[in-house]
């Protein structure tokens, strides 16, 4: 299995050829998050990792931060010889996304957001965090896992298998990484931002809708695509859907 061989170890997966695309999962989920993205292999150089803590990934004996998690992305793509990726985050994963992006934009092509957003600011996303801090402290990661697990997938098969990954992630490292994402703000960084952005929403996730705005009136070249039907699991349960807007929003902005 591929692991960074610097420490701690990180698991990831790549497959495919041509452009590079990164996906960064939301705390806890890990790699399985994005294994119906694996479809894109044909045209993409697909990467997946878990998150430190997460799943089969260490967590080190180092505080987390987000410096710390922006630096295991440019890991990743440093043992993958990777020069220049697009990077896509989902959910809290976008926080990091944008993070990195904003440290490392001679190192990316595109940024792709799947239910993303600049800040926690909304009180239904406030207490989302808050009460995955609160199950994480309690160390209920059968709770959580079961929930994680079922919200994102139909098959019974793909849920059985991230609910075996998620019970491996340290819950300490679930709560630092919750805390970090609930504390984190990317809005100062929206104007600087040069490369191409996508935002991929679900058409029903509605309390996260609110901050498109602020990305449309600071981001030169955004583009908004809307799921229909779908919530907040866009890349997990509308996955042909999600794989077409992607595929097509590379095929315009000439990355592939």
């Amino acid at each position: 299995m591929p692991f960074t061989t610097d420490k701690p170890a990180l698991y990831f997966e790549t497959t495919g050829t041509g452009t590079a695309l990164l996906f960064i999962p939301p705390p806890g989920m890990g790699h399985l998050t994005f294994r119906y993205q694996q479809k894109l292999q044909k045209t993409c150089k697909i990467i997946t990792f878990d998150i430190r803590g997460d799943c089969r990934s260490e967590r080190g004996d180092q505080p987390i931060s987000m410096e710390v998690l922006v630096e295991d992305v440019k890991r990743i793509l440093d043992i993958n010889k990777i020069e220049k990726a697009i990077i896509c985050g989902y959910s809290n994963g976008g926080s990091i996304a944008q993070a990195f992006v904003s440290d490392y934009p001679e190192r990316t092509l595109g940024l792709i957001l799947i239910g993303g957003y600049y800040e926690v600011s909304s009180f239904l996303l406030k207490k989302e965090y808050q009460i995955g801090i609160w199950i994480a402290k309690q160390n209920w990661m059968k709770i959580l896992a079961l929930g994680l697990s079922k919200n994102h997938f139909r098959h019974q098969d793909a849920g059985n298998e991230m609910y075996h990954e998620i019970m491996n992630t340290d819950s300490g490292s679930l709560a630092d990484q919750y805390r970090i994402g609930m504390q984190q703000i990317n809005k100062q960084y929206l104007d600087q931002l040069s490369c191409p952005l996508l935002l991929i929403y679900g058409q029903r996730d509605y309390y996260i809708h609110d901050y498109q705005h602020l990305y449309k009136s600071k981001v030169n070249d955004v583009e908004i695509v809307y799921i229909e039907k779908a919530k907040h699991q866009v890349p997990t349960k509308y996955y042909n859907e999600c794989n077409a807007v992607i595929m097509n929003w590379m095929f315009n902005k000439s990355l592939i």
